[in-house]
């Protein structure tokens, strides 16, 4: 199972080359050259890779970094070696990762289908890539560090608009953080191939006057 299920991406450099970049459910990354018969610039095994990813669903680009989501979700001894859940910046140009953050491995705790990995698509914003992992977490990595510097556990009961109740679960299927604004919309539950179900549509504002 090591098909293409994130979409391809058409990225410019700094220097004005165009680069075709593609994220593969082996782990593997590779940047190829359009103007030149699609000839390979550089490949990249960044994660283990599994039958749900490696690079499951959505890559993002901001100027010459490209961020990886990985997902690395286990699916037997086909797929051996250390997974690496968590996100990767990687620079375009030369193919080389700038940081790597592991997703920490103290959330899930033995909850059930509950799991580490970066399966939905990540999405760039100014400062910061955001990504929403199978552990309900959605987290915001600086831009320059990797480090996380929000981080918010989906994975909980909400009080809906029409005074029901409703849970989120793992941040899973193809769909990844949407912003428009200064607000941010995500949805919760992913409730197949052994994940956590949910059933929530969140949206989150910054007040008009943030600065942050």
């Amino acid at each position: 199972d090591y098909d293409f299920g994130a979409a391809t991406i058409l990225a410019r450099t700094s220097e004005g080359k165009d680069v075709v970049l593609a994220g593969q459910k082996s782990g593997e990354v590779f940047a190829l050259d359009p103007d030149n018969g699609g000839k390979l610039l550089w490949r990249r095994k960044l994660g283990r890779g599994g039958i749900q990813g490696g690079v499951h669903f959505g890559m993002a680009v901001d100027g010459d970094t490209l961020y990886v989501p990985m997902s690395d979700f286990y699916g037997g001894p086909r797929w051996p070696g250390e997974a690496k859940p968590g996100m990767f910046a990687v620079d375009i140009p030369s193919g080389k990762t700038r940081w790597y953050t592991q997703t920490p491995d103290d959330v899930c705790n033995g909850r059930e289908y509950c799991d580490p990995g970066l399966s939905a698509a990540a999405s760039a914003i100014e400062g910061a890539v955001v990504g929403g992992s199978m552990d309900g977490h959605l987290r915001a990595y600086d831009r320059a560090t990797g480090k996380v510097i929000w981080d918010l556990d989906t994975a909980v009961s909400f009080d809906t608009l029409d005074g029901k109740k409703a849970s989120g679960g793992s941040l899973g299927g193809a769909a990844g953080p949407v912003f428009n604004g200064n607000m941010m919309f995500i949805n919760s539950g992913y409730g197949i191939y052994f994940h956590m179900p949910g059933n929530v549509l969140l949206a989150y504002g910054l007040p008009d006057d943030s600065k942050d």
